[in-house]
């Protein structure tokens, strides 16, 4: 099978990073963690919400590179650093994701690596599905 490595999101900041932010092998595209950051390499202000946001417009942008979309992805397992956190993450899932919803596992964290970040979002996703059509605009 092909294996296709992505390593940058094609924001500048990302060209020093040392590992591969997607990697297709078939149909199949695996993500790196995603975060809420701009194409600066800020985090994004405003808090989880515009955070969660963002993370999932960084993470669309990735699978779109690959030949896949918020539309594709069949599991996510998502990183929140406190677990009030998850009421927002599922109030505003449906406005990120259509029904039916990925397979997902949420995980409560200490911290995440970069200072000030409150959600990371990895996801598996199918090239060539149609799971559903997404709200989120890419």
């Amino acid at each position: 099978m092909d294996s296709t490595p992505l390593t940058s999101t094609g924001a500048p900041w990302t060209e020093a990073l040392q590992y591969s932010q997607t990697v297709r092998t078939g149909e199949l595209v695996f993500t790196a963690g995603q975060g809420g950051f701009d194409e600066t390499g800020e985090l994004v202000d405003g808090g989880f919400e515009d955070q969660l946001r963002q993370t999932f417009a960084n993470l669309d942008h990735v699978l779109r590179r690959q030949g896949a979309s918020l539309d594709t992805v069949v599991t996510l397992t998502v990183y929140l650093t406190d677990a009030a956190d998850y009421a927002d993450f599922k109030r505003l899932r449906p406005t990120l994701l259509s029904p039916p919803f990925p397979a997902s596992t949420a995980v409560v964290v200490k911290e995440l690596l970069a200072e000030g970040m409150q959600v990371e979002i990895d996801a598996v996703a199918v090239v060539g599905l149609a799971r559903a059509e997404s709200p989120v605009e890419g």
